[in-house]
Protein backbone atom coordinates (compact mmCIF):
# COMPACT_ATOMS: atom_id res chain seq x y z
CA UNK A 1 0.00 0.00 0.00
CA UNK A 2 1.51 3.28 -1.00
CA UNK A 3 0.18 6.78 1.60
CA UNK A 4 -0.07 9.89 -0.51
CA UNK A 5 -1.55 12.04 2.41
CA UNK A 6 -0.80 15.43 2.00
CA UNK A 7 2.40 14.79 0.82
CA UNK A 8 4.12 17.82 -1.43
CA UNK A 9 5.89 15.25 -3.60
CA UNK A 10 6.17 11.60 -4.10
CA UNK A 11 4.28 8.40 -2.86
CA UNK A 12 5.82 6.73 0.20
CA UNK A 13 5.62 2.59 1.49
CA UNK A 14 5.10 3.80 4.80
CA UNK A 15 2.98 6.51 6.81
CA UNK A 16 5.19 8.73 8.59
CA UNK A 17 4.42 6.84 12.22
CA UNK A 18 6.17 3.70 10.82
CA UNK A 19 8.14 1.56 13.03
CA UNK A 20 9.47 -0.84 10.19
CA UNK A 21 11.56 -4.14 11.42
CA UNK A 22 13.03 -3.48 7.46
CA UNK A 23 13.40 -0.65 5.31
CA UNK A 24 10.36 0.25 3.58
CA UNK A 25 11.72 3.39 2.10
CA UNK A 26 15.37 4.15 0.56
CA UNK A 27 17.32 5.50 3.58
CA UNK A 28 18.00 9.17 4.02
CA UNK A 29 14.86 9.67 2.01
CA UNK A 30 13.31 13.19 2.36
CA UNK A 31 9.39 13.51 2.30
CA UNK A 32 7.75 16.80 2.72
CA UNK A 33 4.04 18.12 3.46
CA UNK A 34 1.96 20.45 2.45
CA UNK A 35 2.50 22.48 5.36
CA UNK A 36 6.37 22.91 4.92
CA UNK A 37 7.05 19.87 7.73
CA UNK A 38 9.97 17.66 6.51
CA UNK A 39 10.61 14.38 7.61
CA UNK A 40 13.76 11.94 6.42
CA UNK A 41 14.23 7.89 7.09
CA UNK A 42 16.53 6.60 8.88
CA UNK A 43 17.62 3.57 10.63
CA UNK A 44 17.66 4.08 14.81
CA UNK A 45 20.37 2.05 16.15
CA UNK A 46 22.19 1.82 19.55
CA UNK A 47 19.07 1.94 21.56
CA UNK A 48 15.21 2.98 20.63
CA UNK A 49 14.17 6.59 19.52
CA UNK A 50 11.29 8.21 21.33
CA UNK A 51 9.54 11.50 20.52
CA UNK A 52 11.71 14.30 20.65
CA UNK A 53 14.81 13.04 21.05
CA UNK A 54 16.93 14.07 19.10
CA UNK A 55 19.45 11.44 16.55
CA UNK A 56 22.87 12.19 15.50
CA UNK A 57 25.10 9.88 12.83
CA UNK A 58 25.43 6.34 14.03
CA UNK A 59 28.93 5.29 15.25
CA UNK A 60 31.49 4.95 12.34
CA UNK A 61 32.60 1.16 11.79
CA UNK A 62 36.32 0.33 11.02
CA UNK A 63 37.56 -1.17 8.01
CA UNK A 64 40.97 -2.73 8.10
CA UNK A 65 42.79 -5.08 6.50
CA UNK A 66 41.06 -3.48 2.68
CA UNK A 67 41.45 -3.94 -0.57
CA UNK A 68 40.01 -3.19 -3.37
CA UNK A 69 38.77 -4.61 -7.13
CA UNK A 70 36.49 -4.18 -10.01
CA UNK A 71 33.13 -5.58 -9.46
CA UNK A 72 29.78 -4.42 -11.52
CA UNK A 73 26.91 -2.61 -9.28
CA UNK A 74 23.55 -2.85 -9.31
CA UNK A 75 23.02 -0.96 -12.10
CA UNK A 76 25.17 -3.14 -14.15
CA UNK A 77 28.18 -0.25 -14.08
CA UNK A 78 32.00 -0.90 -13.36
CA UNK A 79 32.01 0.03 -9.44
CA UNK A 80 34.63 -1.13 -7.06
CA UNK A 81 34.40 -3.55 -4.02
CA UNK A 82 36.22 -2.82 -0.83
CA UNK A 83 37.35 -5.84 0.87
CA UNK A 84 37.66 -7.14 4.56
CA UNK A 85 38.69 -10.52 5.15
CA UNK A 86 38.86 -10.15 8.91
CA UNK A 87 34.80 -8.82 8.77
CA UNK A 88 31.50 -10.23 9.76
CA UNK A 89 29.43 -7.67 8.61
CA UNK A 90 25.49 -8.55 8.19
CA UNK A 91 24.58 -8.58 4.94
CA UNK A 92 22.68 -5.10 3.32
CA UNK A 93 23.44 -3.80 6.65
CA UNK A 94 25.21 -0.89 5.30
CA UNK A 95 22.92 0.52 2.15
CA UNK A 96 22.98 3.71 1.81
CA UNK A 97 25.88 4.25 4.76
CA UNK A 98 29.58 5.77 2.98
CA UNK A 99 32.61 4.01 2.31
CA UNK A 100 35.57 6.38 2.95
CA UNK A 101 39.65 5.30 3.12
CA UNK A 102 41.60 6.54 6.17
CA UNK A 103 44.18 9.79 6.00
CA UNK A 104 47.14 8.85 4.23
CA UNK A 105 46.31 5.53 3.23
CA UNK A 106 46.74 4.37 -0.72
CA UNK A 107 43.06 4.98 -1.79
CA UNK A 108 40.93 8.32 -2.41
CA UNK A 109 39.67 9.62 0.89
CA UNK A 110 36.64 10.52 -1.11
CA UNK A 111 33.26 9.17 1.10
CA UNK A 112 31.61 6.98 -1.73
CA UNK A 113 28.10 5.79 -0.70
CA UNK A 114 27.98 1.82 -0.17
CA UNK A 115 25.12 0.40 -2.85
CA UNK A 116 25.35 -3.34 -1.28
CA UNK A 117 27.57 -5.48 1.24
CA UNK A 118 28.27 -9.39 2.15
CA UNK A 119 30.01 -10.44 4.87
CA UNK A 120 33.05 -9.00 3.91
CA UNK A 121 32.97 -6.79 1.06
CA UNK A 122 31.12 -3.25 0.16
CA UNK A 123 29.29 -2.77 -3.07
CA UNK A 124 30.01 0.87 -3.68
CA UNK A 125 28.39 3.33 -5.77
CA UNK A 126 31.02 4.36 -8.07
CA UNK A 127 34.90 3.26 -8.52
CA UNK A 128 37.39 4.94 -6.42
CA UNK A 129 39.86 7.12 -7.87
CA UNK A 130 42.90 4.89 -6.68
CA UNK A 131 43.35 1.13 -5.88
CA UNK A 132 44.01 0.13 -2.46
CA UNK A 133 47.18 -1.79 -1.65
CA UNK A 134 46.68 -5.22 -2.93
CA UNK A 135 48.96 -6.68 0.55
CA UNK A 136 45.77 -5.43 2.54
CA UNK A 137 48.06 -2.47 4.74
CA UNK A 138 44.81 -0.30 3.85
CA UNK A 139 42.44 0.84 6.36
CA UNK A 140 39.09 3.01 5.97
CA UNK A 141 35.66 3.13 7.74
CA UNK A 142 31.94 2.59 7.41
CA UNK A 143 30.09 5.90 7.66
CA UNK A 144 26.21 6.48 8.31
CA UNK A 145 25.60 9.73 6.84
CA UNK A 146 21.78 10.51 6.54
CA UNK A 147 21.03 6.70 6.58
CA UNK A 148 21.32 5.50 10.24
CA UNK A 149 21.39 7.20 14.08
CA UNK A 150 21.73 7.19 17.68
CA UNK A 151 21.04 9.34 20.31
CA UNK A 152 22.44 12.62 20.52
CA UNK A 153 25.19 13.29 22.69
CA UNK A 154 24.84 14.45 26.35
CA UNK A 155 26.53 18.28 26.39
CA UNK A 156 27.93 18.32 23.12
CA UNK A 157 26.26 21.02 21.41
CA UNK A 158 28.13 20.64 18.52
CA UNK A 159 27.18 17.32 16.78
CA UNK A 160 25.78 16.89 13.55
CA UNK A 161 22.04 16.18 13.85
CA UNK A 162 19.82 14.20 11.60
CA UNK A 163 15.94 14.79 12.87
CA UNK A 164 13.87 14.56 15.93
CA UNK A 165 11.48 11.64 16.88
CA UNK A 166 8.34 11.98 16.19
CA UNK A 167 7.11 8.64 17.33
CA UNK A 168 8.79 5.62 19.03
CA UNK A 169 11.54 3.48 16.58
CA UNK A 170 12.78 0.53 17.81
CA UNK A 171 16.43 0.06 18.04
CA UNK A 172 17.06 -1.49 14.74
CA UNK A 173 13.98 -0.50 13.19
CA UNK A 174 13.47 1.97 10.74
CA UNK A 175 11.19 5.41 10.45
CA UNK A 176 10.75 8.94 10.02
CA UNK A 177 12.42 11.90 11.80
CA UNK A 178 11.34 15.79 11.42
CA UNK A 179 13.76 17.77 9.76
CA UNK A 180 11.86 21.29 9.26
CA UNK A 181 8.93 22.64 10.81
CA UNK A 182 6.93 22.71 13.78
CA UNK A 183 7.76 19.42 16.22
CA UNK A 184 7.99 18.63 19.83
CA UNK A 185 11.33 18.66 20.54
CA UNK A 186 12.38 16.91 24.28
CA UNK A 187 14.78 19.55 26.15
CA UNK A 188 16.13 21.35 29.05
CA UNK A 189 14.35 24.65 29.71
CA UNK A 190 13.66 26.86 27.09
CA UNK A 191 13.34 29.62 26.66
CA UNK A 192 10.57 31.93 23.93
CA UNK A 193 12.69 32.77 20.87
CA UNK A 194 16.14 30.88 21.78
CA UNK A 195 18.02 29.19 19.38
CA UNK A 196 17.97 25.42 20.02
CA UNK A 197 21.07 23.01 19.79
CA UNK A 198 21.78 19.49 20.74
CA UNK A 199 23.59 18.80 23.60
CA UNK A 200 21.25 18.67 26.84
CA UNK A 201 21.78 16.93 30.01
CA UNK A 202 21.00 13.56 28.58
CA UNK A 203 21.39 11.67 25.28
CA UNK A 204 18.94 12.86 23.25
CA UNK A 205 17.83 16.34 24.98
CA UNK A 206 18.00 19.76 23.59
CA UNK A 207 19.46 22.68 25.41
CA UNK A 208 19.27 26.57 24.30
CA UNK A 209 22.51 27.34 22.06
CA UNK A 210 25.60 29.28 23.52
CA UNK A 211 27.81 31.27 21.80
CA UNK A 212 30.24 28.48 21.24
CA UNK A 213 31.44 29.36 17.61
CA UNK A 214 31.15 25.16 16.90
CA UNK A 215 27.21 25.36 18.28
CA UNK A 216 25.11 24.12 16.20
CA UNK A 217 21.68 25.15 16.04
CA UNK A 218 18.63 23.51 14.80
CA UNK A 219 15.89 25.59 15.39
CA UNK A 220 13.99 28.07 17.60
CA UNK A 221 11.77 27.72 20.01
CA UNK A 222 8.34 28.64 19.79
CA UNK A 223 7.23 28.90 23.05
CA UNK A 224 8.61 28.51 26.70
CA UNK A 225 9.22 25.40 28.59
CA UNK A 226 10.57 23.79 31.23
CA UNK A 227 13.41 21.21 32.30
CA UNK A 228 12.68 17.52 31.14
CA UNK A 229 9.51 18.92 29.00
CA UNK A 230 8.67 18.89 25.32
CA UNK A 231 9.34 22.32 23.95
CA UNK A 232 7.54 23.30 20.38
CA UNK A 233 10.38 24.15 18.00
CA UNK A 234 10.59 25.96 14.67
CA UNK A 235 12.95 22.89 13.27
CA UNK A 236 15.76 23.43 10.89
CA UNK A 237 18.00 21.13 9.99
CA UNK A 238 19.82 20.16 6.74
Amino acid sequence: MAYQTNDVYGIFSTKLTANDSTPKESLGSIRQLADGRRFRYIKMTGSALALGELVMPATKVAVTNATSADGVGPDGATTTIITDADATWTPDAYIGWFYQTATSMTGSTEPIKIVGNTATTLILEKSITTDLAGAGTDDGEILAGTAAGILSSANDLDVTVLGAGIGTITQNYFGWVQIAGPAAVYSDALGEGESVSPGGDAAGKAISSDSDADCVVIGSCIATSGTGEYSLVDLCIA
